[in-house]
């Protein structure tokens, strides 16, 4: 059953810009490490900010109604699977008040917005 849905989207310019005027130091607040060095090896780094970006603010939103206060984003990793898949990453008191559910996300690109949507659920 689902339980809660969160969505969000990102104009791919406002991280390309910045980008620009903060340079990593903008990715560090976002990203976790394992997220910085997946960045660093890509050419399409503001469309892979922008994605990473929104996909952690859906599951923040998604998570709104299961925790006390918002998360950093960096304590939110999310890589990728061998298919492709993102995969969600918590910390251990956040992966707690999840409890049984789960959280499936998806994640997409276009030339100007990156959108991304999380979806938990929980087995009744």
């Amino acid at each position: 059953m689902i339980q809660a849905i969160g969505l969000d989207i990102v104009e791919v310019a406002r991280m390309e810009r910045d980008l620009r005027t903060w340079g990593n130091r903008f990715a560090e607040r976002i990203l976790g490490a394992e997220e910085l060095a997946i960045l660093n090896r890509r050419h399409d780094k503001s469309v892979f900010l922008a994605g990473r970006f929104a996909a952690k603010e859906a599951v923040i939103k998604a998570l709104g109604y299961r925790l006390s206060e918002r998360p950093a984003y960096r304590a939110i990793a999310i890589t990728n699977d061998a298919s492709g898949q993102p995969v969600l990453s918590l910390p251990d008191d956040i992966r707690a008040a999840l409890g049984r559910a789960r959280c499936f996300l998806s994640i997409t690109h276009e030339r100007t917005h990156a959108a991304a949507v999380a979806v938990i659920t929980e087995d009744s």
